[in-house]
């Protein structure tokens, strides 16, 4: 233990001492994650307090290239001169991903110390503008209230920002510039399918950016492996917007992916069952993706090449259900007649109610009505005219106009 105390504070020193923290000293002190977590606090101090330059081969093309440009190799096509300037690019190998990861945790964190040692409400702005919004640096800087911040930023902490961002951006470029060619390998498999070539590979290495600001190098697992996933997601996304009238969600871009290759590499029609089989999917997962899988076109186009004029959408025909006409029930009628016989004097409604059965059904005489009420016929009378006439006013005539 002492001698590893002694050799990391040794290897500290003759940084500070040559000025710099070049790659082969650093290389050793990056390479494995316990020797990582030795180095990282003395590492995070050393950026914080000083300008030595970080990693400064990564931006020098020796780093990036496996040979120097030719001159005579200027294709006039500018996706061939992409293709020529990828494969001059070097693909990362396993010890240089994590050293590359873990030199972008070590100045992200110096750009936090910085912050700590230093903090104004200038300084939390010019980092928040500049790094990524899912940067773990920007998460911490948004707990921060801005108005606890003193408003005039320190000179020296604004330098030391500006260096360890340009470094930061440096080693970011350097990771995804190797790690390109990843891109057009997961895009091949998605061609011919509505999006243009150039379209896929711009998602791709798009996400491929986001890949870098998400990686966690202390999960394990290499940074080309982790990237692969995102830029799958980034393609399909595309996909899924781009490729289609309607949107489909990702997951379900991937299956109808998946469902056509499947369809495409056996000569015979497939079933639902087997289909799933083939593409380790499931049957439910399957039958979405038959559905969703097909094609959109405008209902306004024209019907036929003779008739311009006459949109597609007029030789269809109306498949819903016609709609039931809006009667009114026997049911509301006698509901409704109830309601307005309320309204009347109860010997007015009782007349009502006998002479045209609503009661049971049997329209009562004249002469029953009167044995009835004990009045005669013609008072029987008067007061079905007067109740008649209380039905037929504005208020219970609106009511009762549905009904004819």
């Amino acid at each position: 233990m002492e001698n590893q105390v002694a050799n990391q504070s040794r290897t500290i020193r003759q940084l500070r001492t040559a000025g710099c923290a070049p790659w082969d000293r650093l290389n050793q002190a990056l390479a494995t994650p316990r020797r990582f977590r030795l180095f990282r606090q003395d590492l995070i101090e050393l950026l914080a307090e000083t300008e030595i330059p970080f990693l400064p081969e990564t931006g020098r093309p020796e780093f990036l290239e496996r040979e120097a440009p030719s001159q005579n190799a200027t294709p006039g096509d500018p996706l061939e001169a992409y293709w020529v300037e990828l494969r001059r690019l070097k693909p990362t190998r396993r010890q240089e991903e994590f050293v590359l990861a873990r030199g972008l945790d070590l100045l992200r964190d110096a750009l936090l110390e910085v912050f700590r040692r230093h903090p104004s409400a200038p300084l939390r702005a010019l980092l928040q503008e500049r790094l990524s919004p899912y940067s773990r640096v920007s998460q911490d800087l948004r707990e921060i209230p801005a108005e606890e911040l003193p408003g005039t930023i320190h000179t020296e902490a604004r330098d030391r920002v500006h260096q360890r961002l340009q470094e930061l951006h440096q080693l970011t470029q350097a990771l995804v510039d190797r790690n390109l060619h990843l891109v057009p390998a997961i895009a091949a498999r998605y061609r011919q399918v509505g999006v243009p070539w150039e379209d896929l590979i711009q998602e791709g290495n798009t996400a491929l950016l986001r890949g870098v600001e998400r990686y966690d190098h202390h999960e394990g697992v290499r940074f080309s492996h982790y990237a692969t996933w995102w830029i799958q997601q980034g393609i399909l996304k595309a996909l899924s917007c781009q490729s289609r009238t309607v949107r489909l969600p990702v997951y379900l871009a991937q299956a109808v992916h998946r469902v056509r290759n499947v369809c495409a590499a056996s000569p015979e029609t497939l079933d639902a069952e087997i289909i799933a089989d083939r593409a380790r999917i499931s049957r439910d997962r399957v039958e979405r993706a038959l559905a969703a899988d097909r094609p959109c076109f405008s209902l306004d186009r024209p019907l036929n090449n003779q008739d311009e004029d006459m949109p597609y959408a007029e030789g269809l025909a109306d498949q819903r259900p016609a709609p039931e006409p809006d009667e009114p029930t026997l049911t509301e009628l006698h509901r409704t007649l109830e309601r307005l016989l309320e309204r009347l004097p109860a010997r007015e409604a009782l007349v009502l109610r006998m002479r045209f059965g609503m009661e049971d059904g049997v329209p009562r005489t004249l002469e029953e009505v009167r044995k009835h009420l004990g009045v005669s016929r013609e008072r029987v009378r008067q007061l079905q005219a007067q109740s008649l006439r209380r039905l037929t006013a504005p208020t219970p005539q609106r009511e009762l106009t549905r009904f004819l």
